[in-house]
């Protein structure tokens, strides 16, 4: 009987250092996970920061751009006018002679 229990105890110990092992390697992978885990957390909040910089940045570009084109499409309106004022004006001194042409004949 005494050599039962003897035998049982050094079954339950050789288990319950198996499980310290297994343990302490777990412990091992978990701490490395929470140091990448932690290195991820920073290089994602040092992202974050760019990004919202870079977004204010384009948000600025953008409002500027919008002015610009307003500019734009001003001065495309004033050539327009210009051009349609050129054309008639175009047209009206080609079609002078025939004006003329046509007071001599009736005169």
């Amino acid at each position: 009987m005494l050599l039962f229990v003897i035998i049982f105890n050094l079954v339950i110990t050789c288990i319950n250092c198996y499980l310290v092992v297994k343990l302490w390697q777990l412990y091992g992978s978990l701490q490395q996970i929470t140091d990448q885990l932690t290195n991820i957390e920073q290089q994602v909040g040092e992202l974050f920061a760019l990004t919202r910089d870079l977004i204010l940045r384009g948000q600025q570009g953008t409002v500027q751009l919008r002015q610009y084109y307003q500019t734009l499409l001003i001065q495309l309106a004033i050539a327009q006018k210009v051009l349609r004022t050129l054309k008639l004006l175009w047209t009206v001194w080609y079609q002078l002679p025939k004006f003329k042409l046509l007071n001599k004949k009736i005169s």
